[in-house]
């Protein structure tokens, strides 16, 4: 874990906020997180997402970039979900709200409201 902390504190200020969560605090269901740090890491994830499948395309060298792709989107799954969890927490809201985003074409609008929300006081 110190060698984790150490590497975040590596990081550029702009991608702090993606490690001390997706990193640091990748099983906490039970805290809050912003809307500002919650954005920032979901910016974060899309642009390393589009990156990586960008150069998934590349002749020859692609299988790599597919194979680290997969990888990343693997390992970001149970950290995503965390993030979601904190912040449905910080608007006032319980963990089971999530699974609005299996309802077809709304379900995901709805979280997307809820996650554009101010923080509950």
């Amino acid at each position: 874990m110190e060698k984790l902390n150490a590497f975040v504190e590596k990081l550029p200020d702009i991608l702090k906020p993606w490690g001390e969560e997706m990193l640091l605090r990748y099983v906490d269901f039970q805290g809050r997180t912003d809307r500002k740090t919650f954005w920032v890491v979901i910016l974060t994830n899309f642009v390393l997402s589009c990156i990586l499948g960008v150069l998934s395309v590349i002749p020859f060298i692609g299988v790599i970039f597919s194979i680290v792709s997969w990888l990343y989107s693997l390992a970001v799954l149970v950290p995503g979900i965390a993030i979601w969890i904190r912040r449905l927490n910080d608007i006032g809201k319980s963990w089971p709200f999530i699974f609005l985003g299996f309802i077809p074409c709304v379900g995901g609008i709805i979280l997307i409201v809820f996650a554009c929300m101010d923080s509950a006081a």
